[in-house]
């Protein structure tokens, strides 16, 4: 299947790029998210699930700044009771390639390359893909964090986090300390506490949507977009295992949910879906 091709050789291209000079780690990541089921609209339950594998590159000097790209796939699996309609699994795959300068205060700007489609037309993304499957996201920002003391973000970006595909800013107030880490902002707040040499503890707050492009063979090859909004509000207890390995476990609280898309016989489907709880773990080996 041409898509997971690119990650094959994406993989092969970090674990070479990972035995160069670079000043930060390469990475592999694996990690998955149960959604447990809640109530879709009057009459019927929706549940789900992610996986994903994230691999990236060292940063390396580039334009006295630093440079780093990666690969980030997520599987997602909606299923459904008391809707006229088959489970759905939607596919996801982000190439981001991120700059960032190198003085205290700094830019910061990042081009992502993304495909997201049904399993019917990822598997087969080369011959089947058309431009409804790609889309090409970015952020930009500029950035002050002086070591140990306060900070700030501000900026914008481009991509579907809120569901649709929408421009934002981002703002922050940043802080890294010894043993705090504060990112107070928009749309993301993340505060991480640093309580053991080898335990930290974190909150993460943001927006949590998508937007896939979707052709349902069983209907002759209709096509539409299958939306979601949703903010995730995540606690993480983190746990560097050996200095390469780690694992996080995850606990959280989707809300503000809605689904858009069309069920087997044609009809949009446009609800709101309650709030629900999430739980997960993250595996990561860093080189």
């Amino acid at each position: 299947m041409a898509a997971f091709r690119i990650l094959g050789l994406w993989t092969a291209m970090v674990l070479a790029l990972a035995n160069g000079p670079a000043h930060a780690q390469a990475a592999i990541e694996l990690s998955h998210v149960t959604l447990a089921d809640a109530d879709f609209g009057s009459d019927a339950e929706l549940g789900g699930r992610e996986d994903g594998l994230l691999l990236r590159t060292p940063n390396f000097d580039v334009a006295g700044g630093s440079f780093a790209v990666a690969a980030d796939y997520t599987y997602t699996h909606y299923d459904y009771s008391g809707l006229a309609t088959r489970d759905r699994d939607l596919h996801r795959l982000e190439l981001p390639l991120t700059w960032t300068g190198a003085s205290t205060t700094h830019a910061r700007i990042a081009v992502i390359p993304t495909a997201a489609a049904s399993s019917n037309v990822f598997k087969d993304l080369f011959s089947r893909g058309g431009s409804d499957d790609y889309s090409l996201y970015a952020n930009a920002s500029i950035e002050r964090l002086p070591s140990g003391g306060w900070g700030w973000r501000a900026g914008a970006a481009y991509d579907d986090s809120f569901g649709d595909k929408r421009a934002y800013p981002v703002l922050a107030l940043l802080h890294d300390g010894d043993e705090v880490t504060l990112e107070l902002g928009w749309p993301r707040t993340r505060i991480d506490w640093h309580v053991h040499p080898s335990v930290d503890l974190g909150l993460d707050v943001a927006p949590a949507g998508g937007r896939w492009h979707v052709v349902s063979d069983e209907r002759d090859g209709a096509e539409f977009f299958y939306i979601t909004k949703a903010w995730r509000a995540q606690l993480l207890a983190q746990w560097a295992i050996t200095p390469h390995w780690q694992l996080d476990a995850i606990v959280g609280y989707e809300f503000d949910r809605s689904h858009e898309f069309e069920d087997d016989n044609g009809l949009r489907i446009d609800e709101d879906v309650d709030s629900t709880v999430l739980y997960g773990v993250d595996f990561a080996y860093r080189f």
